[in-house]
């Protein structure tokens, strides 16, 4: 855990503007920052991800430009936050050149520093302490999960720069994870493009939404 805030290194925005899977896999072990209104901090580990390109049926750019999704169209490093069936926000981070709508889905955070946040957030009780919250699945195991959890909206995040290192979110450099930590599999959730194998996750996380 971390005592005080440490010294970050924001992702910068070439990082975003690789290909689009090689940046879904290289975010993985990379640190979801966010630092709320009172000066507290919260810190997870993305655990998995999914990708999102241009000709991908599941992709929410391939009916065109809107304006639910015309954070997609970057630059990259922006945040796309959209609401699953109603329900619930995602996190997705804009990736390839500007104009071009593509995006990584974070799926997954491991919590490294503020749990007990996390889980007051998510369930509104107070008497929580760190060392329970670290181990309750709620806070991180989903994309719903993780923005509730880290308070993270579209009215105030959609469009959000995540390379701004003094800003209430940014992702920041973590530890990177070796090939052989990571599974490859299909997409989960969708039904177009569902065979795509687009999804990777770090084999051993217990924080896997689903293996």
């Amino acid at each position: 855990m971390f005592l005080t805030e440490p010294p970050f290194t924001v992702l910068e925005r070439s990082f975003y503007e690789a290909p689009t899977l090689a940046v879904a896999r290289d975010l993985l072990g990379q640190l979801v920052v966010r630092r709320f209104a009172d000066g507290e901090i919260a810190v997870g580990r993305i655990a998995e991800t999914e990708a999102y390109t241009v000709g991908d049926p599941a992709c929410h750019a391939f009916r065109g430009k809107s304006r639910a999704n015309a954070a997609m169209w970057g630059p990259p490093g922006k945040a796309y936050v959209h609401i699953n069936y109603g329900l619930h926000y995602c996190l997705n981070a804009v990736t390839a050149p500007d104009g071009v709508p593509e995006a990584v889905l974070i799926r997954a955070i491991e919590p490294v520093q503020g749990a007990a946040r996390l889980l007051r957030n998510y369930t509104g009780q107070e008497d929580v302490t760190e060392s329970s919250a670290c181990s309750d699945k709620r806070i991180g195991a989903g994309p719903g999960r993780l923005t509730r959890a880290m308070a993270i909206t579209k009215p105030d995040f959609d469009g959000h720069d995540l390379t701004d290192a003094g800003s209430a979110l940014f992702l920041a450099r973590g530890e990177k994870v070796n090939d052989g930590a990571v599974t490859t599999t299909t997409r989960i959730g969708i039904t177009k493009g569902a065979d795509y194998p687009w999804r990777f996750y770090i084999t051993a996380s217990r924080w896997v939404s689903r293996r």
